[in-house]
């Protein structure tokens, strides 16, 4: 059964230069050495988008490594490969595979990859566990998943030098009016933006062993004069975001969820109005150079193993 509904395509919105400072380089070497990727020849990237994340990883295989990049969407993976053999042209082409797919129904073989993976994608699906099951069937006995999957309903509640200001009340009507889409979202199929907070018992469900979990520790601070290149991408992503209306700011899509999440149309009514002028406020203190936050967010790393053919099931 198909547990992908076909929604309108967002990806293009969040593919910005933003994407680009996701991560630090000398975490990810860390990483490498925990996940042991330099005994690893074969990574599957699923819902591989412009494959930001496998081309950050791809480097730390054994070469020659095989690559197989799968997304839902064809533009992606018609650019997607575009971008991989542009980082790596030495790579044979032979080893490179660049398939249309679900995360559900993924077009490869049983048993076939040393590592696969997938990078903000769970948080979008109805059912994320078919898609972890799919996922593991891929995985060769012995080798790894890796799912990296944020807390975003935390991460829409940030903390700023405008928030000692805000009434204790604004701020707690403001967290049940996120509390009530991130509840609407899951209601309505499209998704859990905590998945990540519920990866290591999924894991452990479906039987992975030696889980690991780790969390991000790249947060992009905002402080004057804001004239690093990831600050200018984080703060145009934003202003984007607000002009074009998508996201946090699609006001129809937000609406449906909060609706959905049982919120009342006065409340919803009071609290956009509320956001739009918190988020004026934001660009004054931008403009005045007053304005500063750490930009840290919640993101974790899970693994687990495959089990093989010879090893027990461990018990939950």
């Amino acid at each position: 059964m198909d547990t992908e509904p076909l929604q309108r395509s967002h990806s293009a919105e969040y593919f910005g230069p933003q994407r680009d400072f996701w991560w630090n380089r000398d975490f990810l070497d860390l990483m490498a050495v925990r996940w042991r990727l330099g005994e690893a020849s074969s990574l599957a990237d699923i819902g591989c988008g412009l494959c930001h994340w496998s081309r950050l990883l791809y480097p730390y295989f054994r070469a020659p490594a095989r690559f197989a990049g799968i997304d839902r969407e064809a533009r992606w993976v018609a650019e997607g490969e575009q971008h991989f053999r542009r980082a790596f042209p030495e790579s044979p082409s032979s080893l490179l595979n660049f398939r249309q797919g679900l995360a559900t129904a993924i077009p490869l073989p049983d048993n076939s990859f040393d590592v696969v993976t997938c990078q903000t994608v769970l948080m979008h699906l109805p059912a994320p566990l078919d898609a972890l099951r799919e996922m593991l069937r891929v995985v060769r006995p012995g080798g790894l998943l890796v799912c990296v999957e944020p807390d975003n309903l935390w991460n829409y509640i940030p903390f700023t030098s405008l928030t000692a200001a805000v009434p204790t009340e604004t701020l707690v009507r403001h967290f049940e009016f996120w509390l009530r889409c991130h509840r609407g979202r899951i209601a309505t199929g499209q998704g859990d933006h905590a998945i990540g907070e519920l990866l290591p018992g999924y894991f452990a469900q479906l039987g992975l062993a030696d889980i690991a979990v780790h969390q991000s520790e790249r947060a992009i601070a905002i402080y004057p004069p804001y004239q690093s290149p990831a600050q200018q991408a984080v703060l145009g992503h934003e202003r984007q975001a607000k002009e074009l209306a998508f996201g946090a700011w699609n006001r129809e899509e937000l609406a449906g969820l909060h609706f959905a999440g049982g919120g009342a149309e006065k409340v919803f009514e009071e609290v956009f109005a509320e956001l739009t002028q918190q988020y004026d406020g934001e660009q004054k203190a931008i403009a005045a150079q007053t304005f500063h936050a750490a930009g840290g967010g919640i993101v974790y790393l899970v693994s687990g193993r495959k089990l093989r053919a010879s090893e027990p099931q461990r018990p939950i």
